[in-house]
């Protein structure tokens, strides 16, 4: 196509870089639909036209006149707030999107204010223009009800679930830890399906961020690495999607507190320093999202916190959400069997009633072998009939008993020792609402997560009493997402179908049930699993992966069919690897050091 009008109206700067208006007119969601050979004939009626950093493109509450097809650049979307608030920057547009359609299609003003980040160059339409466009293009109104739906759904979740290019994220450090950048890419890489590319500022701010757009439209993180002393550090916010800040001291990302073109709730705060420091953060601004040790100022970040870095970047952070089923809770250790083998590293987890019990060996450091040796150790047959004997009031007089196990097994440890962040669930009844636990002893949350209906009293805390959390969340999938997971990876223990025999044994035989053996606590608790039974999928299926594992004629107390148990759970989870492995590479933890 030869060289026309609008290509040589366009800055010297764009065109260097390779960037043309009809690139951006055939990448543009508007045009869908429209033959290549019209192209030409639209951008005719277009006019070229720049924008300096901070100029506006079109501001809310004013009528729309004329839309831009953006073909070099980067602009901020702002949402109106309230009276006396700041706008909030909700959404980032770039080479081929397309600012101010929607007004001129409506007729209703401008809903935000789109402000240039850096230079931007873009092909304006006025009113006119855009009305024949329309008269000529029956597919153009079809297009732009695509764009909004698209919008509107990333503005409810933030983040599309299917993302159409990739993720920028700054990466801002110190000085001192310049040295685990590139480790730290290399992680990323290892830890993501989709292309990670990097970027450095050091080699000239401009230079970097101009070959920004063209890499995100092939990869699915690009990291663009600034030292947090330099300007470039601060202009970098203006030009990704969220920002990572590495430091040693909270006072080095002062300046990045008051920062409010990406919102506070975008820019992460990582410190990593030489002595103790609190994980509290800048009092009044960025909270610590993690505490990285390290054994003096030189020295390097320790490998297993490269690793997270890597995934934190990519979004590849794997939690957990382990469901409520009693003695069935050891298919959460066959799942974890086949995660180990496979290599993947859990960054953490949460869990109802078993669940939250097997969760919290997990967040105490325990490989799946050393769960299973404490589940069989402390579940024998002695303590399990105990645990569920009854009293002539029909509960378990196995309260004592079960709380000497939560105790030793736990150590007496908190919240605070653990190794990834752990969500006990449980159920207010003073409140009536859920009731995750995330604070205090280990073995009081599990007694108040095992406080089962007709079973043991509510636990009592802090003037409220608390019951399992299968009454309302079965499986706590949102739980794990609160708690920082990109990829949530759930297991329900009561699944809608169940096998009629166990594998390689026959079905049992039909048996008269004995009144005289009838107890009304059976009965309750088999009325109550059915009951969650339809909440227990419904929950798990908020996860990226689901397992649903599969068991023979059994119930939630029959601790003593531990193995098949775990071989469902294991089978299930050797399942649904493929699907996990299209979120998140499996890779083997290094050693703590």
């Amino acid at each position: 196509m030869p060289e026309t009008w609008s290509e040589r109206a366009m800055s010297s700067a764009s065109m260097a870089r390779g960037v043309s208006p009809f690139a951006a007119l055939e990448r543009c969601t508007l045009f869908e639909g429209i033959e290549r050979s019209e192209l030409p004939g639209i951008a005719m009626q277009m006019r070229p036209h720049s924008f300096e950093p901070g100029a506006e493109l079109c501001r809310a509450g004013e009528p729309g006149e004329e839309m831009f097809v953006i073909v070099d650049g980067i602009v901020q979307v702002f949402s109106e707030r309230s009276p006396g608030e700041s706008p909030r920057a909700v959404a980032k547009q770039r080479r081929g999107e397309v600012v101010g359609a929607t007004a001129l299609y409506t007729g209703e003003p401008h809903s935000v204010t789109v402000v240039a980040s850096a230079p931007t160059e873009v092909l304006a339409l006025e009113r006119q223009g855009f009305e024949e466009l329309v008269s000529h293009h029956a597919s153009i109104p079809v297009n732009l009800s695509r764009i909004l739906s698209r919008r509107l759904r990333r503005s409810y979740a933030e983040v599309a679930e299917e993302r159409e290019r990739g993720e920028a994220v700054g990466l801002i450090f110190s000085p001192s830890l310049a040295g685990a950048v590139e480790p730290t890419v290399e992680a990323a890489r290892a830890a993501s399906p989709r292309p990670v590319a990097s970027l450095d500022t050091r080699s000239g701010f401009h230079e970097a961020v101009s070959q920004l757009d063209d890499l995100l439209e092939r990869h699915g993180t690009v990291v663009v690495a600034a030292r947090a002393e330099g300007r470039s550090a601060s202009l970098l916010l203006d030009h990704v999607d969220r920002a990572v800040i590495l430091v040693e001291e909270p006072s080095e990302a002062e300046r990045f507190a008051e920062a409010t073109s990406l919102g506070r709730q975008r820019i992460e705060l990582l410190l990593a320093p030489a002595g103790e420091h609190g994980r509290d953060g800048i009092p009044g601004a960025l909270p610590v999202v993690r505490t990285i040790a390290r054994e003096g100022r030189d020295a390097p970040l320790p490998p297993h916190e490269i690793a997270w870095l890597g995934r934190h970047l990519s979004r590849t952070k794997l939690g957990l959400a382990l469901g409520a089923g009693g003695a069935k809770g050891y298919a959460h250790v066959g799942a974890l069997y086949a995660l180990e083998d496979a290599g993947y590293v859990v960054d953490g987890v949460s869990g109802s009633s078993i669940g939250a019990i097997v969760g919290a060996y997990l967040a105490l450091g325990m490989a799946a072998a050393d769960i299973d040796r404490t589940l069989r150790e402390a579940f024998t047959p002695e303590a399990v009939g105990e645990i569920f004997q009854l009293s002539l009031a029909g509960g378990s007089t196995g309260l004592e008993e079960i709380t000497r196990i939560f105790r030793e097994t736990t150590g007496e440890r908190t919240f605070d020792d653990l190794s990834i962040p752990l969500t006990v669930m449980s159920v207010d009844l003073t409140d009536r609402a859920p009731a995750p636990i995330r604070e205090g002893p280990i073995w009081e949350a599990l007694l108040a997560a095992t406080a089962l209906a007709g079973m043991f009293p509510p636990y009592e805390r802090a003037g409220h009493r608390l019951v399992d959390g299968l009454a309302l969340v079965p499986v706590p999938t949102g739980a794990a997402y609160e708690d920082g997971a990109d990829v949530v990876l759930s297991i329900n223990l009561m699944p809608r179908e169940a096998l009629s025999a166990w594998p390689g044994q026959q079905p049992p035989e039909a048996k008269e049930s004995k009144r005289k053996g009838v107890r009304m606590l059976e009965t309750i608790l088999e009325v109550m699993d059915l009951s969650q039974l339809e909440d227990s999928v419904r929950h798990a299926e908020l996860a990226d992966v689901v397992l649903h594992p599969r068991f023979g004629p059994a119930s939630w107390r029959d601790f003593h069919l531990a193995d098949l148990f775990l071989a469902a759970g294991r089978e299930a989870a050797e399942q649904q690897l493929p699907a996990l492995r299209a979120l998140a590479t499996p890779q083997s933890a290094p050693a703590p050091t």
